[in-house]
């Protein structure tokens, strides 16, 4: 995520912490598929509640994430921030030059990141 947020800043002045903010639930709903157990716990640990959760799904993170921002104030969507979707080949060529990148838990294509600004967008 961050190889991604460095660019958004970058292109845009987007602040580091919001670009982060903003791409978060995207890229976790993309890395669902190699959760490994992660994402419950970390559900478990930002949540109003408590109590270990009931039937568990990756997506449910997700949405916790995003009613996080929601209730923090952070914008939705890069568009909301000012990214425009032509310097998304750009960005994505730039994130893909970072070591984060590698390091995902889902091996990722500069096409894959490109599909996620694109997401991130709207």
């Amino acid at each position: 995520m961050d190889g991604m947020s460095h660019p958004v800043s970058a292109f845009f002045g987007v602040q580091h912490g919001v670009a982060n903010s903003i791409l978060l639930p995207v890229i976790a709903e993309y890395n669902a598929l190699a959760d490994h157990g992660r994402y419950e716990k970390i559900y478990n640990y930002i949540r109003e509640k408590k109590e270990p959760a009931i039937d568990f799904k990756p997506q449910m993170l997700v949405d916790e994430i995003r009613k996080l921002n929601a209730d923090l104030g952070i914008p939705k969507t890069l568009s909301e921030v000012g990214v425009t979707a032509d310097k998304i080949p750009q960005m994505a060529a730039d994130a893909m030059k970072s070591g984060n990148i590698a390091a995902n838990p889902r091996q990722s294509t500069q096409r894959d990141i490109e599909m996620l600004y694109r997401r991130a967008m709207s």
